[in-house]
């Protein structure tokens, strides 16, 4: 079960899509679909909630995985 605390700093789907992009050269966000095979990637995150219609991981694992994965994506 997934708390409150949690809930809060969660990042969904479209979060995420905003995080790959903003690593991109254009700072644009990426497709859904994109997003979705980066999440299904062997060594991603697990996601703390699993449902057919949400799910959700901890932003601090997905932000070390971009730092790990995806060097500069933090660069503005």
């Amino acid at each position: 079960m997934i708390s409150l605390a949690e809930l809060a700093d969660a990042v969904d789907v479209d979060a995420l899509r905003d995080l790959i992009g903003h690593g991109s050269r254009q700072r644009q966000r990426v497709s859904r679909a994109y997003a979705v095979r980066v999440a299904t990637t062997k060594g991603f995150p697990d996601p703390v909630l699993d449902h057919p219609k949400l799910r959700l991981w901890h932003r601090g694992d997905v932000e070390r995985w971009l730092d790990l994965n995806r060097p500069g994506w933090r660069e503005s």
